[in-house]
């Protein structure tokens, strides 16, 4: 069995471009919403009257208002279903990628490879890597939080060392990949742990205070290879959201690295 086949996940033979991605991820703006509400009342009192200052603002408002929020939803885009089984199709070409890049022999992987999927949002301590309008998230009809933005960390046990790559997806510029690669020896991995730390999400152009929950895989050297999963809003009476992935792998990755370590450092004493 190859490596690419060890992590099984749903494939959609279904492409989307950059516009139908944005499309999905667009949010109407609450002026566009609040124009034509307007636009609607004053056409309303214009009418009875007749008064044609109140009919021609009235249409105006509407028109505009109506405009925007066709710019907005106008065209086709992918529902959250599609747009699930379109991510975990790239999530798959992610570990092909990942195996290529690497170098790996399949014989010489001991074990599946693991792997846990974050996001980036802005504000966020990998968010300069990409243009402010690329970071988006999405409350789909189902609840789930969905983003432009996925980062796939995926982790290859060798008989020696641990083989690392992380790949990201990014919706909205589809063309453009960052990926970092990297091999540890088992004597230098300190540990992998799941910490939460503070940082800054910027929604509407304002900055807020989360707790984001991040896994890290720590080295002896200080280095660290890490990616968020969560995100939880310091102070709940903000009104502000939640973030996570529900399917981020990052528990049952934590607790077979955790093992590996423990046997690799004991087969050493």
């Amino acid at each position: 069995m190859s490596m690419a086949n060890q992590v099984q996940m749903p494939v959609s033979t279904r492409q989307f471009t950059d516009a139908e991605m944005k499309r999905y991820f667009a949010t109407i703006p609450r002026w566009a919403i609040i124009t034509t509400i307007i636009g609607a009342l004053v056409l309303l009192v214009g009418l009875p009257s007749q008064s044609g200052f109140f009919i021609v603002v009235g249409i105006i408002l509407l028109l505009v208002g109506i405009g925007i929020i066709a710019s907005v939803t106008a065209g086709s885009k992918p529902t959250d279903q599609e747009y699930d089984a379109w991510l975990n199709a790239q999530s798959q070409a992610v570990i092909d990628q990942a195996a290529r890049k690497l170098g790996l022999d399949p014989s010489q992987v001991t074990r599946e490879p693991l792997y846990v999927h974050g996001f980036v949002l802005p504000g966020m301590r990998d968010a300069s890597k990409y243009r402010i309008d690329e970071l988006l998230s999405k409350r789909g009809n189902d609840g789930i939080s969905r983003f432009s933005v996925n980062i796939y960390t995926y982790f290859f046990p060798a008989d020696h060392h641990l083989a690392a790559f992380v790949g990201d997806v990014n919706a909205l510029n589809q063309s453009a990949h960052n990926e970092k690669t990297q091999e540890y020896f088992y004597r230098d991995i300190v540990g992998a742990t799941t910490d939460d730390e503070q940082d800054y999400i910027t929604i509407k152009k304002k900055q807020y205070q989360y707790r984001i929950q991040r896994f890290s895989l720590r080295i002896s050297s200080g280095d660290s290879i890490g990616v968020s999963v969560g995100a939880t809003p310091i102070d709940n009476r903000q009104g502000i959201p939640s973030f996570a992935i529900p399917n981020s792998g990052i528990d049952q990755t934590v607790a077979q690295l955790r093992m590996l370590l423990r046997e690799k450092k004991q087969s050493n004493m």
